[in-house]
This record gives C-alpha cells, sequence and structure tokens, in this order.
C-alpha cells in the first residue's frame, strides 16, 4: 500500500512545478552563487578572501536554516546565533581541549545545538510572533557572558584555538579539503531547504504557522511542529558550528554576540522572507557589503545592519529577491485562476460514480449528549442531544449567538465540553483535542476561508491530501489531475472570495473524512454561486457518502438540501427534523418568521 508521505507527491501536477517553478530557478542561481563564493577566492590565489568567504559560506548554511525556522515554520527566532556557538563550543571543547575523536565531537557540538534547540522550543510552545524573539534575544545576550563565566570549561575570553592540517591538503589544484567542505555544506542546505518546502511535513509546517487553527482542523499539532523546527534546525546549525572551529582557527565569546544573530535574521529580511535565494543575497548585502567597504565602522555592526535592513525594506518591502520575484509576477499574470469554479468542481464531482446510501437504521456517526459548554458565567451550548448520520446533511441554524458555531467547535474539537458526552464511530472522544478528532475522520471549514497565501492554489489543496491516512482512490486521484491541470501555479491571492471559499472546501474534500463541518460557507456569495454550493453540498453527501453538519444564515438554502434540521435558541435546541415539519413548529415561526436576525 502508497505510504501516507507519499499520496500527496504522487498526486503532483503531471508536467508542472506545483507551485514551485520559481524555487527551482532560484535553487540553480543560489547554488551557482555559493560556488562562486566558496571556489573563486581559493582558485585565484587569494588567502585573506579564501578564508573571509569560507566563513561567508558557514553563515550562508546558518542563514539558509535562519529563513527555514523564520518563514516556513513561522518561528521569530534572534538566537540562531547562539546555537551555532553552542555546536563550535561543543566541538572545540570535545575535540580541541579533551582529545576526543573528531567524529565524537562534530556529535558533542551537534547535540549541544540541539539542546539548545529544544531549550529554545519551549517558549515556542506559549509564545509566538516577536514575543518569542524577545525570549530567544535574551538567550542571545546570555550565551558569550555564559561562555566567559565558566572559563575553566571554556577558557573564557583567552578562546580556544584549534586547527585540522588534514583539510588545509589540497586534493584539487588550489582547492583545500576545507574549502570544498564549506562549499558544499550551504549547497546541501539550499537543496535540503528546497525539498523540505515541497514535501508534506515542510507543507504541514508552514500551514502550523500560518494558521494554527486550520492546522489543527487538519490533524496537524502546531506544538510538535514549532518543535521538531527548532529541532531541525539547530541540529544542522550545530554541524555548521562544528565547521566554522577549522574555518577560524580560533573560537572566543566576542565570536557569538547578539550581533551575529542579527546578521542572520536581517539577511532573511534583507534577501526576502520566503524566496529560497533570499538569505544567500542578504548574507551578501549584510555581512559581506560592509565588510569590504566599511571596515572603518567595525565597531558599529549592529548599527551598520539596522540601517542597511531598514533602507532595503523601504526601498523593497519584500526583499531584494522578493522585489524581482513580485515583478516576474506581475509580468505574467493572466488568467489561470477563473478555471477555479464552482461549477468546474461539481462537473468533477459529478463524474464520480456515486457512494452506496446507508441504511436507513445505520447508527450515527457522531453523537452528543447532555453537551454543555461554558465560558466563564457564559453557557454557550446547554445540555443539547444531538447525531448526525452517515450520508446525512444536517442544518444548524438560529439567531446571533445562539450558539451554533459554539455547538460546531466542540464537533471539531476547538471546544471541550465541561458536561456531556461526545462519541464519534462509536467512541468516546470527549476529551480528545482538535487535531486527535480531524484525524479520526472530521473536518471542517471557518467563517472566513482560511487559505495560505504563500502557496500556490494546488498547494492549498494538496494541503488536505497531506492529511489523509488513506491513498487516493481512482476517483479522487481523477479529481485531483483535474484540479491540478487547471490550477498548480495559480497565486490564491488572485481568487475572489467565492473562489477563496471553495478553495477551502476542496482541500476538505481532499481529505479523506467521514463528516464536514461547515460554518457560514455561503457568506458573501452570489445567488449563482450559492445555487452551486448546494449542489456541491448535495455531491458531498450523496457521491461522496460524507455527513455534512451545516450551519447558514441562508434559510433558503438550508431547507432546499437539508435532510434535517436543529433550531438553536440561546444555546438549546428547540426544535429538531425534517425540514417540512421543522417549519412548523411554533418557536421556529416565531424566531425566523418574526424577523430576527437569522
Amino acid at each position: 500500500m502508497q505510504s501516507v508521505a507519499t499520496i500527496a507527491e504522487t498526486a503532483q501536477p503531471r508536467g508542472r512545478a506545483g507551485g514551485f517553478s520559481s524555487d527551482r530557478r532560484q535553487l540553480w542561481i543560489g547554488v551557482a552563487l555559493i560556488l562562486a563564493t566558496g571556489l573563486l577566492p581559493s582558485l585565484l590565489g587569494n588567502s585573506y578572501w579564501e578564508h573571509t568567504f569560507q566563513l561567508v559560506n558557514v553563515y550562508i548554511a546558518v542563514a539558509i536554516l535562519q529563513s527555514f525556522l523564520f518563514v516556513d515554520a513561522g518561528q521569530k527566532s534572534f538566537g540562531q546565533g547562539a546555537i551555532l556557538g553552542l555546536g563550535a563550543y561543543g566541538f572545540a571543547i570535545a575535540s580541541g581541549l579533551h582529545g576526543l575523536p573528531l567524529l565524537i565531537g562534530a556529535l558533542v557540538g551537534i547535540g549541544a545545538a540541539s539542546l539548545g534547540g529544544l531549550i529554545f522550543a519551549l517558549p515556542a510552545l506559549r509564545v509566538q510572533g516577536f514575543h518569542l524573539g524577545f525570549v530567544t534575544m535574551s538567550a542571545a545576550i546570555v550565551f558569550p557572558q555564559l561562555l566567559n563565566q565558566f572559563d575553566g570549561l571554556t577558557r573564557g575570553i583567552n578562546g580556544i584555538s584549534m586547527t585540522l592540517p588534514g583539510l588545509a591538503a589540497k586534493p584539487l589544484p588550489g582547492l583545500s579539503w576545507l574549502t570544498l567542505l564549506l562549499t558544499l555544506v550551504p549547497i546541501a542546505g539550499l537543496f535540503l531547504h528546497y525539498r523540505m518546502r515541497g514535501s508534506r511535513l515542510g507543507r504541514r509546517m508552514r500551514v502550523a504557522a500560518e494558521s494554527p487553527e486550520a492546522a489543527r482542523s487538519l490533524g496537524i499539532v502546531p506544538g510538535l511542529m514549532r518543535a521538531l523546527a527548532f529541532l531541525l534546525t539547530a541540529a544542522l546549525a550545530g554541524l555548521c558550528g562544528v565547521l566554522y572551529v577549522p574555518a577560524v582557527g580560533f573560537i572566543s565569546p566576542q565570536g557569538f554576540l547578539l550581533d551575529l544573530s542579527f546578521v542572520f535574521f536581517f539577511a532573511v529580511v534583507v534577501g526576502g522572507r520566503g524566496q529560497l535565494l533570499g538569505p544567500i543575497v542578504g548574507i551578501w548585502i549584510i555581512f559581506i557589503l560592509p565588510s569590504v567597504f566599511l571596515v572603518q565602522l567595525v565597531e558599529y555592526k549592529p548599527l551598520v545592519y539596522g540601517l542597511i535592513t531598514l533602507a532595503t525594506v523601504l526601498l523593497f518591502p519584500d526583499g531584494v529577491v522578493g522585489a524581482f520575484e513580485a515583478r516576474r509576477r506581475r509580468a505574467r499574470r493572466g488568467g489561470g485562476e477563473g478555471a477555479f469554479r464552482l461549477e468546474a468542481v461539481n462537473e468533477a464531482l459529478a463524474a464520480i460514480p456515486p457512494a452506496p446510501r446507508p441504511a436507513p437504521d445505520a447508527p450515527p456517526i457522531l453523537s452528543l449528549s447532555g453537551a454543555t459548554k461554558r465560558f466563564g458565567k457564559v453557557v454557550a451550548v446547554e445540555g443539547i442531544d444531538f447525531e448526525l448520520r452517515p450520508g446525512e446533511i444536517h442544518g444548524l441554524v438560529g439567531a446571533n449567538g445562539s450558539g451554533k458555531t459554539s455547538l460546531l467547535n466542540v464537533l471539531s474539537g476547538f471546544n471541550r465540553l465541561n458536561e456531556g458526552r461526545y462519541r464519534l464511530g462509536g467512541r468516546d472522544v470527549t476529551r480528545r483535542s482538535a487535531p486527535a478528532i480531524a484525524r479520526m475522520g472530521v473536518a471542517r471549514t471557518f467563517q472566513n476561508p482560511r487559505i495560505f497565501p504563500f502557496f500556490s492554489t494546488w498547494n492549498n489543496i494538496r494541503v488536505g491530501i497531506d492529511a489523509r491516512h488513506a491513498p487516493l482512490d481512482p476517483s479522487m486521484r481523477a479529481l485531483a489531475d483535474r484540479f491540478a491541470e487547471t490550477m498548480a501555479d495559480d497565486s490564491p491571492t488572485l481568487l475572489s472570495h467565492g473562489q477563496r471559499r471553495l478553495l477551502e472546501v476542496v482541500r476538505v474534500i481532499m481529505k479523506d473524512s467521514d463528516v464536514v463541518l461547515f460554518d457560514e460557507p455561503a457568506a458573501g456569495l452570489s445567488p449563482r454561486e450559492r445555487e452551486g454550493f448546494g449542489t456541491l453540498v448535495r455531491h458531498l453527501s450523496r457521491t461522496l457518502g460524507k455527513a455534512v453538519v451545516l450551519v447558514e444564515h441562508d434559510l433558503d438554502l438550508v431547507w432546499d438540501i437539508a435532510d434535517r434540521i436543529t433550531v438553536l435558541e440561546t444555546g438549546r435546541v428547540v426544535a429538531s427534523g425534517a425540514p417540512a415539519d421543522i417549519v412548523r413548529e411554533p418557536a421556529v415561526r416565531a424566531l425566523f418568521v418574526g424577523g430576527s436576525d437569522a
């Protein structure tokens, strides 16, 4: 059977880049820049620039990791300089001072950096944004002071000298092993970044960074993604720290001050957030140019870095590489997004053979009994009994503040019950988290469509495929191919509101869920789009066999497509049954015919 990790990869658009064509171009430009940085000074026989650019390539490798951590994982960390220092000191202490074999010393350095990454990950579980940045910045400030404080271990301000003569040998004319190694490592880092961005894990990290709520609805645990990102980047930064030692030959606390972390962070901003080539160009601008032209201002490096960053942001808000990419996109912008229409999706769904209808006496796929949810003294849901059967469309209506979305949040695991029981597929899931319930077969949409602007339209859909636990069957694969062929490289930022709403629904379709929860999906749609959406929901139920809960203010739409309807008022059920029966209930007539805002 096909593994989960490859499900989305094999559903990639045929003959197209799946939204990563610009990344591929930037990859090869980046490789060329790294080769030029690493090899040209050595081939020209300039030993000063050879050593300088060896250090530059170490910085490029760390900046690539900073870009992944900051952009792809969404973690604003100012501590990469300290992580690099942990790797360097771990290696230098183990092998330089205590004489351990180089491999063991390298593992000690990588392990020390990884431990530092895990320590940084702890606050990331509780705080985000620049609050996390301040925490990691504090660690970067304290790190060199700790190195001085524990001088019995680190030799403090005297530093540690360590050279590896074997790496000075030249297997190729003019090129030492160290030069070759320090050229290959950032190239490997660039390829790894490229592969991660196109991988299932990379997409899931990006989703967790862009929208934790959407991530949880797809079965992703955002905290786990953050911890993995810190651990991965710290381990690789530790490897860079190991290579930093022979590149400079001497390490001291002064080499790992806060301004080093600023170099890596600002390199990403200046080069272009989200651009594969960004950290390489950023290091050239932030580090190389001042080193060549502003040597006399070495004491004011943080100020220089800040001024360069400020000037770049003012001139190029998306960074240098981002500005060029934006110009390219404007030049080639045009009509692919128009193919992403409700009609096209409904036509594709209509071509799929209908799922077998469940037996009338089939047990409910989910049920609530005595469900109560409080927020402080406010009771949002009170004593509700609710059942949803396989293949059923169950409408959930009521005035604003009646508890519809609160109930939907209970069903999706975003709100846990204070009282009552929640059963899903015959299992008690009352205390389960939202990601766990999503992995058990519940998908949902949101009142405001959750799309991911840094992904192509197709990759927004692939996120749903990533969440699958089973391979795509032939009909769903054909559906995925149809989507892929029409929207591979389109940007979701070019879509209308209705198309963005549809994009979120299609992502839900591609996830192998038995239950789909819609939260006001017709809001903002035109009458024609609402009609098409009604057809789409019928396809979900009749063709794909999914059970649907529909929270919606458009009562005509709900009465037209729902098999059963539950009416809520102040968190309680006031009526429930078939549409034809519900409309006769006095409480329902008083609630809606009386003109209440529904």
